[in-house]
């Protein structure tokens, strides 16, 4: 499965100049983590995230004395406060990839980008919502995918929490296998892929 499969499209994106305020209506709006930051080209310029928009926003404790209470600087627009290093996705990778990477970096989310453009963002709400898919509807998917890629009605499906069971009529072919099982396992939803028989 490719991250083009389970990507949120069109991304919403913010500009530079955005003001903070606005951006952090769209992140509570959306229940996003964070917003690719993109020029007038649709080009990848940052990302401006959570934190990036709650850093010195909120009055320190009012006990402190005025005097004792540190200066702080809070940008009033998105080029202030966003980061310009930003850990981006292609559409081509694989979701199985891309989950190690988020795993291992601590983001929740990724635009995907490619040319430099931004076409959308994957968020663990999305690799959720196709672990989640059902598997009525996954198991429809993989027969029709099935279907265009050999003989009408060859394999038998079943699916029960994302794992796929193939069974063949016919002797048991492993080059026929192979691509089947590589057809399975690229529809949204399927955790695993086995034969019967």
């Amino acid at each position: 499965m490719r991250v083009r499969d389970v990507m949120s499209e069109p991304a919403v994106v913010v500009a530079p100049e955005t003001p903070v305020k606005h951006a952090a209506a769209l992140l509570d709006e959306h229940g996003f983590t964070c917003l690719p930051v993109v020029d007038s080209d649709g080009k990848l310029v940052g990302a401006v995230s959570e934190a990036d928009l709650l850093m010195n926003r909120f009055p320190p404790d009012p006990r402190i004395p005025l005097v004792e209470r540190p200066e702080r600087e809070a940008g009033a627009a998105v080029c202030d406060v966003m980061t310009d290093e930003v850990l981006t996705a292609d559409p081509q990778d694989q979701v199985s990839d891309l989950l190690v990477v988020l795993h291992t970096s601590g983001h929740r989310s990724v635009p995907v980008v490619e040319a430099g453009v931004v076409l959308g963002v994957v968020t663990y709400r999305d690799l959720v919502h196709a672990l989640a898919r059902d598997d009525v509807l996954i198991a429809a998917d993989v027969r029709r995918r099935l279907d265009l890629y050999g003989a009408t009605g060859r394999w038998t499906v079943d699916v029960h929490g994302g794992e796929v069971t193939l069974g063949d009529d016919a002797a048991a072919d492993p080059v026929a296998r192979s691509v089947a099982q590589r057809v399975a396992e690229s529809v949204i939803g399927v955790t695993r892929c086995r034969f019967v028989g």
